[in-house]
Formats: C-alpha cells, sequence, structure tokens
C-alpha cells in the first residue's frame, strides 16, 4: 500500500489510524470525511504534531474553537510567547496593552491576563505606548518619543516592579513605583484587537485540509499522480513550490454572503477548475472566517477531469451539507 503524502510502499500494519479530512479539532461531524488506508501512521503522527497543534491553538480559527463550545475552556492551553496571535486592548484606561489568553480554575472559564510590558505615555495625551519587556526600543527612541519627566509616564502591566526596573535600567531609565496596576478582573469582558501572522506552518496545515478534501473525492489512485507532487511534498516536507500553493482571499466562498459581516456558523471546503480552466483549485474556510485558495494542481494536464464539489459543515448541529452548484 503507497501513502498519498511520503509515497512510500508500506504493509497494511502501517495504516491503522483514520486520517480525519477536517481535523476533529474542529469539531466531530455525524458521517465525518475521513481517509481510510491510504495516510499512513508516520505522516498522520507527523500532521497532528506539526501542524494541526499550531492550526487549532495559534490562529484566530483556533480560538473560535471555544467561542462556538466545540472545546470546553479547561481544554485551553495559551501557546505561550512564541504564538503567532497578539491581543492587545482595543479600549479602557490601559488601550493598546498586550494580554493573553490563559484558563482560570477559578473563573472555570478563559481569561485574559496583562502580558509583561512597559508602557510610555505618549507628550501631550493620555495614552501610552506599550512595549514587552523584551521589544523596549533604545534610550535614544524613548527620550526623542516620549516626555519621561511627565507624572506617570511610565506604566508597568503584567510583571513585577523590579523585573521592570532592571529592563529598563538597560537602557539607562530610571525611575520609582507609582502605584500602577492592571485593572482588570478576572473574567472581564474587554474589547480586544486580534493580529497574527500566518507563517509556512499555518498555511501547510490549510494545504493538508485541502489535499486531503480532494482525495476524499477523488481516490487515492488519482492523488497518486506525479502533476500533484508540489502540495504533497509542502504539506509534508515544508518544500516550497515555484508559485504559492496558499493564498488568502477577501471574499466569502458563499456568493450570498459579505465579505465583511454576519455569515454562516461553520466550515466550508470546496474543488472546482481555477478561472482559467488551467488549474485545480480548493477554497478552505474554517468558521467561514477567512478564505484561503490553495493550489491542489497547477496546469492540470487532463482537461477532461470533472471535480466540482462543495460541503458545508455546520458547527451548530455537526451535519455535514453538499452546497449547491454554484455555491
Amino acid at each position: 500500500m503507497k501513502c498519498i503524502y511520503c509515497l512510500k510502499d508500506l504493509p497494511d500494519s502501517s495504516f491503522r489510524k483514520t486520517e480525519h479530512v477536517l481535523s476533529q479539532s474542529f469539531g466531530k461531524f455525524k458521517n465525518n470525511f475521513t481517509l481510510n488506508k491510504i495516510v499512513c501512521d508516520a505522516c498522520n503522527q507527523y500532521f497532528g504534531d506539526n501542524l494541526e497543534i499550531h492550526l487549532a491553538r495559534e490562529t484566530i480559527e483556533g480560538m473560535k474553537r471555544f467561542d462556538h463550545n466545540l472545546k470546553k475552556a479547561k481544554e485551553y492551553k495559551s501557546p505561550g510567547k512564541n504564538s503567532r496571535l497578539t491581543i492587545k486592548l482595543a479600549e479602557g484606561p490601559f488601550k493598546g496593552a498586550y494580554a493573553f489568553r490563559e484558563y482560570s480554575n477559578v473563573e472555570n472559564n478563559i481569561i485574559l491576563k496583562p502580558a509583561a510590558q512597559i508602557g510610555f505615555k505618549k507628550s501631550g495625551k493620555s495614552e501610552y505606548d506599550y512595549f514587552l519587556l523584551e521589544d523596549i526600543p533604545e534610550n535614544e527612541h524613548l527620550l526623542k518619543t516620549y516626555d519621561l519627566k511627565q507624572k506617570k509616564s511610565i506604566v508597568v502591566l503584567g510583571c513585577v516592579f523590579e523585573e521592570a526596573q532592571k529592563y529598563l535600567a538597560e537602557k539607562e531609565i530610571f525611575f520609582h513605583a507609582d502605584g500602577s496596576e492592571y485593572p482588570m478582573t478576572p473574567g472581564a469582558d474587554i474589547g480586544c484587537k486580534v493580529e497574527w501572522a500566518i507563517n509556512q506552518t499555518i498555511y501547510r496545515g490549510i494545504a493538508k485540509i485541502a489535499f486531503n478534501y480532494f482525495a476524499y473525492w477523488a481516490g487515492s489512485k488519482t492523488v497518486l499522480h506525479e502533476v500533484f507532487n508540489p502540495i504533497r511534498q509542502y504539506v509534508r516536507y515544508g518544500e516550497k513550490a515555484a508559485y504559492p500553493i496558499v493564498i488568502t482571499l477577501e471574499k466569502a466562498i458563499l456568493g450570498d454572503e459579505p465579505t465583511v459581516g454576519k455569515r454562516r456558523l461553520g466550515h466550508l471546503l470546496t474543488i472546482d477548475w481555477s478561472k482559467n480552466k488551467l488549474s485545480l483549485v480548493a477554497q478552505v474556510s474554517l468558521f467561514n472566517l477567512m478564505t484561503y485558495s490553495v493550489i491542489i494542481a497547477k496546469d492540470f494536464p487532463d482537461k477532461t477531469f470533472c471535480l466540482r464539489k462543495g460541503n458545508f459543515f455546520n458547527v451548530a448541529n455537526q451535519e455535514i451539507m453538499e452546497l449547491a452548484p454554484g455555491f
């Protein structure tokens, strides 16, 4: 038996695990789409440890799993300092300050906590610019940009005063404690602005969902063709193709939904020819948020190949619906 990702000929005993088209981290659906006996256990394990974990924990889509009860709050695990997600307060007296999510045993919920940072008051204003401790600018920039002699020109959040004092001393900035404390209470509902960086690990996780979906409908014999090697190598080994395999689009997949605004709650997967009828392209949208376009095969040689599919994974009732032609 040959694995559709590593292309190794392996015994039947190497295909014991079930590969889900869409990771169960994003929901367990009725009559779920699965791949059996075509993705080897080694590849399955690799994807779980190296792609799916990051897609689930370090993306805006991953955060939505807790908002829509696909995951219980106590299951939340913070990605830590190296997270691709950046959370900033969007309102209140500490607007612009960095925060992170953490599960609280006391609140039995996911709460916001301040990251270790220092804020510098803008000249003539009441607002602050915040910097994580490791990102504090050099002395010259601080003195040029901020009036550090004004009252409460420096505020410390998320760390003990002595730690902040040490960081600033290295920049030759010295100050005394002013009693400023972070005003949030556990479980406080404070508006946030979430920014995130989508790197190749996240793109590879999206490409795997797309290729899985294509394999589910096209079958293992089709996807073993060498024309699919670029996406296969990208997903399994991180080898980049001569073209971007995954790009983001500023549009909704469903034609009757807005680019910005409320959409149906669920995941969307589609397969179709590109507009120029040269390449096979998939679309992936988790929680119907961002749309990812994935090139399954560029310049696909068989122009008679016909596979136009679309499915909506309804998060509310765990059912998978087939999309009508035209989506």
